[in-house]
């Protein structure tokens, strides 16, 4: 059995940003000193009554130089609003910051406010997604590919580095 958190970085009111990064990463640091497992972040969008992780891949990787032997994980890292090659480079490179530690939760997100706001068709969640994923997983190969598909286009890529874990986060 494992024991974790999920974090969303929370403000509350009185609360400035600094002091929720603060209390957040203050929390991290307890948790790994406790034992538990990991630490899950939410990715939350345009809601900063709510919550400041709006960037959940960045606070991973701080959160991996700050810990020693707790797993990070994503819950979830949105594919659909999101490039898949700079997605892939990003994770893999919070992978080898971690060492290893660091766990790659996807999805589609239900806030549909957010799609509207980065101007992507809600809609087009689902196919984005299922893309998206098939992009991320041929570009952790380490080869060079090109992809010719409904939402992305490009030729002759190759992504770096290559996850840490094998076959992939």
């Amino acid at each position: 059995m494992h024991f974790g958190m999920f974090m969303e970085f929370e403000t509350r009111s009185g609360l400035s940003q600094a002091e929720a990064f603060r209390n957040g990463f203050a929390l991290v640091e307890a948790a790994d000193n406790w034992g538990l497992d990991g630490v899950w972040l939410g990715e939350m969008h345009f809601n900063p009554a709510r919550s400041v992780l709006g960037a959940p891949i960045v606070v991973a990787s701080s959160i991996a130089t700050r810990t020693k032997r707790l797993r990070v994980g994503m819950a979830v890292q949105v594919l659909p609003l999101n490039n898949p090659l700079r997605i892939a480079e990003e994770a893999a490179t919070v992978d080898h910051i971690s060492e290893g530690r660091f766990d790659f939760g996807i999805g589609r997100s239900g806030n549909p406010r957010a799609y509207d706001l980065y101007g992507v068709d809600y809609a087009e969640s689902q196919a984005r997604f299922a893309e998206a994923l098939q992009i991320i997983l041929q570009a952790w190969k380490g080869e060079r590919f090109s992809h010719h598909g409904q939402y992305y286009h490009f030729e002759n890529a190759i992504v770096s580095p290559q996850p840490y874990q094998q076959p992939h986060p």
